[in-house]
């Protein structure tokens, strides 16, 4: 019994208590996965975040991480699609006959994630220094956050254009929602390069985010 003990992985999974195994579906099984780098990510930083410390969290083996993932960006990418994808949400059906200003308020509301600002700095940094090494993460983030968004306003704006409320070319629809999402969120650069400089607070956000929309549709409406 001592010999095999001694002959255990490093990564394997922690003693069970006694007792019937905890029987976990795929769909559970994988989440607990994504659950464990999350919130090493958030704890540790990026490139702190090992295959082995994944599988130690969310009590499994190494073997069980590569059943369901191809390598460690594949994981650390499935991680930051569902972080961005929760940023913004898709507007409800029931609400799909609101006046424009209000569907673009819920659309345009940024749901903050859970952690501390400076530990949501850290990440962002850590993603952009090491997009050029790491660039389907880099990715990821790009297109499940500030593409995804662009997309939820751009189908309204084409909605608005069709119904002839808006001054705006099918062809420049795309551009204009480019435009919109830039007025509402403050350019993340000077936070990033200054620690000290605090956040925007949720009111101050949703100020910002009010008049970008009463300027764009005073310029756009018919």
């Amino acid at each position: 019994m001592a010999k095999y003990q001694a002959e255990q992985p490093e990564d394997c999974c922690p003693a069970r208590r006694r007792g019937r195994p905890v029987q976990m579906d795929h769909d559970a099984r994988e989440a607990a996965i994504l659950d464990a780098a999350h919130e090493l990510m958030m704890e540790q930083g990026f490139d702190r975040v090992t295959m082995a410390g994944i599988a130690r969290r969310a009590g499994m083996s190494k073997r069980t991480l590569y059943e369901y993932f191809d390598g460690q960006e594949a994981l650390l990418g499935q991680v930051i699609a569902r972080l961005s994808a929760s940023f913004f949400r898709p507007l409800p059906a029931e609400d799909a006959d609101k006046p424009l200003a209000e569907r673009l308020r819920f659309l345009l509301t940024f749901n903050k994630p859970h952690g501390t600002d400076q530990q949501k700095r850290e990440f962002m940094r850590t993603i952009i220094a090491r997009a050029q090494t790491y660039p389907t993460l880099a990715r990821e983030l790009v297109q499940n956050g500030h593409e995804r968004i662009v997309g939820y306003v751009l189908v309204e704006l084409r909605r608005e254009i069709a119904a002839g409320r808006l001054r705006l070319s099918e062809e420049r629809a795309a551009l204009a929602a480019k435009v919109l999402v830039s007025m509402v969120f403050e350019d993340p650069i000077p936070c990033l390069l200054d620690a000290g400089r605090p956040e925007a607070t949720p009111e101050q956000r949703a100020e910002r985010r009010d008049l970008a929309i009463s300027l764009f549709l005073n310029g756009c409406s018919v």
